[in-house]
C-alpha cells in the first residue's frame, strides 16, 4: 500500500509540478493575457450563436409547439425566452467590453463575467420559481467550449465551475427544492455527481497540461531565438573584430601562401582589399621578406615552441617600400596532429622602431650633454646603488663607470660620510622632494671638499619611485672666501668701534665745550678771547659732524643686522607734525613755505613713529637742502588700496633721471648742493626704513621740474 501511495505521489508531481524552467517571465504572462482575450472574442461569438439558435427555438416554440417542450407550461416556455434575450443583451455587454482598455488589461475577469452570465441566468429564474434546474446540457457545453477555446488559466476554469455548481448545490439544497421530473424529483444522485464532477476534472486538466506545454514551448522557443540571437552576435562580434582588428589576422598554409586575410592586414601590406593579399602572396618567404630566411626562422621556432611571439622582420609593402612588422602566431593541427595551417597576428611596428632609434639618441644626447657638465652628476636606484653618473663624477672619485655602477656608497665611501648619504637618502625617498644639504667629499687624491648636495627623485613610466638624481657642487672655495669675509667683518667692526671711540667721543666732547662757552662764556672777554659768530660756527661744525659720524654708525649696523622697529598702532598725521615742528627754524632761514595736506581721518598703520618720523625729517631737509630759499613743499597722504601713499613734493631745481636711479644708494650724493657735507646716508636710511615697513619708495622729478618723494604704508 505504501508503495501505491509513493508512485501515486511520484505521478501527481511529474502531471500537476511547475516546468523545469525558470520563473513564468512577464513576457509570457504578457503573450498568455493577449491569447486569452483573442480567444475570449472567438467564444462571444460561440455562445452568442449557439444561445441564439436556442433563442429561435423557442420563439419557434411559441407559434408550432414542439413536441419536447409540450409538458413545459407556456409560461414558463415564456420566461425562458425571455431569459435567453437578456443573456444575449449580456453578451453584447461583454462583447462591447472586450473591446474596451479594461477587456484588454483584464480578459480574466470578462471571462468570468461572460461565464456567470450565462451559467446563473436560468439557475436564478428557476429558483424564483421555486424549483430546481440541474442544466447538464448546458454546462456541458459551457465548460467544454471554454477548455477548447480558452485553454489557458486553469484557476479561472475551476472558479467558473465551481462557483455554479456550488450554487446549484447549496441554494436548492438549503431551500428543499426539487426538479420538476416527476420520476426523478431530487436535485442529484450519484451518477450526476460523478458525471459533473469527472466532466470538469477532463476540461481543467486539459486546460492545465495545455498551459503547461505552452509555457514550455513559449520558454523553449526564447530560449531558442536568444541563442539564435547570441549566435548572430557572437559571430557578427568576431567578425566585427576580424574585420576591425587594429593588428594583422591571417592564416598562412605551410607551403607560403595567405589562406584569409582581414583589412589591417592589407593595409599594412598596402593593398587595398584582404582579396588582394591572398591572391597576391604564393610565395611569403621570397615576396614579404626582405630577409627570406626569416621565414625559414619563423617555421622553426613554431615547430620547436608551437608558439612564435614578437617575432620582428623588416618586410617590402606593394609600392616596394620597406617597414618593421612583428608577428605572433601558432600552428594548428587536425586531432591526428598533422599541420593544417599558421595562425597569428601581425603588427606594424614602423613607428616604434623609429621612436626606439629616436630614443636611442636622445640617451646618447643627454649622457653627452650630462658628461659636459663640469659638476659631479648621479643617479641611484632606491636601494641606492648607482646607475649612472657624468665624467665629472668619475674624475672626482677617480673610479671609471664600470667601477661604480651598482655599488653603494660604502662601497666608494668612508663609512662616516656613507652613513650620512644613506640617511639622507632614505629621506628623500619618504619625502621625495628636493633635497639640498651640505656635507663633505673625499676626492680623488684624498683631500676633503665641502660640498653641497642637490637631490631629487625620479619615477618610473608606471608612477612608481624609480630613484634619485643628485648633483655635488664643490664650495671649498666660496667656504674660504666666506671665512676671508668674516674676517674682513671682524676687521671692519674693530674699525667702526675705533670711529665711535676716538671721532666721536672728542667731537662730542668739543660739542659740549663749546656750547657751554655760549651759554655761560663772556663773549670778548679774556677768557673767551673768540667771537661769538665764530662759536657758534664751531657748534654747527660739530653738529654735522657728530650727526654724520652717528648716520655712519646707523648705516654699518643696518647693514650687519637689520632695522629693527618697535611698531605699534599710529596715526600719521601727529609724525608729519612733529618733523615739521623739528625743522621749523630751517623752514624760516631758507623762507620755506609748507603746505600740509595730511588729513586726521586716515586708517592707523602699524609702524614705528620715531623711524617715519625720521623719514619725513630727512625728505623736508633735503628738499630745503638742495633748493634755493624761496622754496614750497607740500606735504600729502591719501588711501590707496590695502596701503597709504605719502609725497613730499617741491618745485625747486629737480633732479635728473640719471641721479634718480642711484639716489637711493649708499653714499651717493646729488649734484644740486656741491657745497653738501653729507655723506649721502639719509636716502639709503629713508629706503631702508621704508622697506622694514614691507613699503616701497621712490622719486618722480626731472630737471627744473620740482621733486616728488613717495613712499608707501601697508595698512596691516
Amino acid at each position: 500500500m505504501a508503495t501505491l501511495l509513493q508512485q501515486f505521489g511520484t505521478w501527481w508531481k511529474q502531471v500537476f509540478s511547475q516546468p523545469k524552467i525558470d520563473v513564468i517571465t512577464a513576457e509570457y504572462q504578457s503573450w498568455r493575457t493577449h491569447f486569452l482575450w483573442q480567444r475570449l472574442r472567438l467564444w462571444l461569438w460561440l455562445a452568442f450563436i449557439c444561445l441564439l439558435t436556442f433563442t429561435i427555438r423557442d420563439i419557434y416554440d411559441l407559434f408550432f409547439s414542439l413536441k419536447e417542450l409540450a409538458q413545459l407550461p407556456k409560461t414558463f416556455r415564456i420566461q425562458g425566452l425571455a431569459i435567453n434575450f437578456s443573456m444575449l443583451l449580456s453578451l453584447l455587454v461583454c462583447f462591447t467590453l472586450h473591446k474596451t482598455r479594461f477587456g484588454h488589461r483584464h480578459p480574466g475577469r470578462l471571462f468570468l463575467g461572460t461565464s456567470w452570465s450565462v451559467s446563473f441566468a436560468s439557475q436564478f429564474f428557476a429558483t424564483i420559481k421555486g424549483f430546481a434546474l440541474p442544466d447538464t446540457i448546458g454546462w456541458s457545453l459551457l465548460f467544454l467550449s471554454q477548455a477548447i477555446f480558452m485553454p489557458v488559466r486553469w484557476p479561472l476554469h475551476l472558479v467558473s465551475q465551481v462557483s455554479i455548481l456550488a450554487y446549484y448545490f447549496v441554494v436548492n439544497t438549503a431551500l428543499g427544492l426539487k426538479t420538476l421530473l416527476p420520476e426523478h424529483p431530487e436535485i442529484y444522485d450519484v451518477t450526476f455527481i460523478l458525471y459533473i464532477f469527472w466532466f470538469c476534472i477532463i476540461c481543467d486538466l486539459g486546460v492545465y497540461l495545455y498551459d503547461r506545454l505552452q509555457r514550455s514551448e513559449f520558454h523553449a522557443r526564447k530560449e531558442l531565438e536568444l541563442a539564435n540571437q547570441k549566435l548572430v552576435i557572437a559571430e557578427a562580434k568576431y567578425r566585427s573584430i576580424f574585420e576591425n582588428a587594429i593588428e594583422g589576422v591571417f592564416q598562412s598554409s605551410p607551403d607560403g601562401r595567405y589562406i584569409t586575410a582581414n583589412p589591417a592586414l592589407a593595409k599594412i601590406y598596402g593593398y587595398s582589399f584582404p582579396e588582394e593579399v591572398t591572391a597576391n602572396f604564393t610565395d611569403i618567404e621570397n615576396q614579404l621578406y626582405v630577409d627570406p630566411n626569416r621565414r625559414a626562422e619563423f617555421v622553426r621556432l613554431i615547430e620547436k615552441y608551437g608558439i612564435v611571439s614578437e617575432f620582428e622582420s623588416q618586410i617590402y609593402r606593394q609600392d616596394g617600400s620597406i617597414v618593421w612588422i612583428s608577428e605572433k602566431a601558432y600552428a594548428v593541427r587536425n586531432p591526428e596532429g598533422k599541420l593544417l595551417y599558421y595562425e597569428g597576428l601581425i603588427e606594424d611596428i614602423t613607428q616604434r622602431k623609429q621612436a626606439e632609434e629616436a630614443l636611442q639618441e636622445q640617451l646618447d644626447f643627454l649622457q653627452v650633454l650630462i658628461n659636459t657638465i663640469p659638476t659631479p652628476v648621479f643617479y641611484k636606484n632606491t636601494q641606492g646603488l648607482y646607475l649612472g653618473c657624468n665624467t665629472a663624477f668619475e674624475a672626482v672619485l677617480g673610479l671609471s663607470k664600470e667601477q661604480i655602477l651598482g655599488k653603494s656608497d660604502y662601497e666608494l665611501a668612508p663609512k662616516e660620510l656613507a652613513d650620512q648619504y644613506y640617511h639622507a637618502d632614505m629621506t628623500l625617498f619618504e619625502q621625495q622632494q628636493v633635497q639640498t644639504y651640505e656635507s663633505f667629499l673625499v676626492f680623488a687624491d684624498q683631500s676633503k671638499h665641502d660640498v653641497i648636495f642637490y637631490k631629487a627623485t625620479f619615477s618610473k613610466v608606471d608612477g612608481s619611485l624609480g630613484g634619485l638624481v643628485g648633483v655635488i657642487l664643490d664650495i671649498s672655495e666660496l667656504q674660504a672666501a666666506l671665512r676671508d669675509r668674516q674676517r674682513t667683518e671682524a676687521a671692519l667692526r674693530v674699525f667702526f668701534h675705533a670711529v665711535s671711540h676716538d671721532l666721536r667721543n672728542p667731537v662730542l666732547g668739543s660739542l659740549m665745550v663749546l656750547k657751554n662757552l655760549l651759554e655761560n662764556g663772556e663773549v670778548g672777554s679774556n677768557l673767551t678771547p673768540v667771537p661769538r659768530s665764530i662759536l657758534e660756527r664751531m657748534v654747527q661744525s660739530s653738529d654735522r659732524q657728530l650727526n654724520l659720524i652717528n648716520s655712519l654708525m646707523e648705516a654699518h649696523v643696518n647693514e650687519v643686522q637689520g632695522l629693527v622697529l618697535q611698531r605699534q598702532p599710529v596715526q600719521l598725521d601727529p609724525i608729519v607734525a612733529d618733523a615739521i615742528a623739528d625743522l621749523e627754524p630751517m623752514l624760516r632761514k631758507n623762507q620755506t613755505t609748507l603746505i600740509n595736506l595730511v588729513t586726521t581721518d586716515l586708517l592707523l598703520i602699524n609702524a614705528d613713529p620715531t623711524q617715519l618720523w625720521r623719514v619725513f625729517s630727512n625728505l623736508i631737509g633735503n628738499a630745503i637742502k638742495h633748493n634755493p630759499p624761496g622754496l614750497q613743499v607740500t606735504i600729502n597722504a591719501i588711501l590707496e588700496g590695502e596701503k597709504i601713499y605719502c609725497t613730499v613734493s617741491d618745485d625747486g631745481a629737480g633732479i635728473s633721471p640719471e641721479q634718480s636711479q642711484r639716489l637711493f644708494d649708499l653714499y651717493f650724493r646729488g649734484k644740486n648742493n656741491p657745497y653738501s657735507l653729507g655723506l649721502g646716508l639719509g636716502l639709503y636710511l629713508c629706503k631702508q626704513i621704508i622697506q622694514a615697513h614691507g613699503g616701497e619708495i621712490g622719486v618722480q622729478s626731472g630737471l627744473a621740474k620740482g621733486a616728488t618723494f613717495w613712499f608707501t604704508l601697508p595698512i596691516s
